[in-house]
């Protein structure tokens, strides 16, 4: 090589390098099947918000790969209201700011998106103090208090 061709190739060599190389993989090969990724493990705070995409607005639980939907709509709107999700999963705290549930848009749903493992879950919505069965709930169970609490089963 000469000298001006390695002027031309090292610069290109390093900005290869700098952007993860060009399409082919250093290292042994082998035959084997590749080890599955790990996979990363659950958040302390299950509670995650959307990424972006549009989440479902039906009324109670909705499943989706960014976690679970909850989808509020309290009687007489939510203007100036606070709506909190509380359930089994957050130990029943009323006010635990990361249950927070919001109306991005103002047409008086309010939601929020869970990440919830694998299980059966019990809860209620929580809007100014006042601890709400949802509606649309798939299930309920008894909440030892005379009333229901909401229950859903994420599988």
């Amino acid at each position: 090589m000469t000298s001006r061709s390695i002027r031309f190739v090292a610069p290109l060599v390093l900005a290869l390098a700098a952007c993860g190389g060009g399409g082919t993989t250093a290292g042994p090969t082998s035959t084997a099947p590749p080890e599955p990724a790990p996979t990363a493990a659950a958040p302390a705070d299950p509670a995650a918000p959307a990424t972006g995409a549009k989440q479902p607005t039906a009324p109670g639980p909705n499943l989706t790969p960014d976690g679970v939907v909850f989808n509020f709509k309290p009687d007489g709107g939510g203007k100036g209201k606070k709506v909190f999700l509380a359930g089994t999963f957050n130990d029943w705290k009323p006010d635990n700011p990361q249950y927070l549930m919001a109306d991005d848009d103002g047409d008086g749903t309010w939601s929020i998106t869970v990440k919830l493992p694998p299980g059966s879950y019990q809860y209620k919505f929580v809007a100014d103090g006042q601890w709400i069965k949802d509606p649309y709930s798939p299930g309920d169970a008894p909440d030892g208090f005379g009333g229901r609490n909401g229950k859903l089963d994420v599988k």
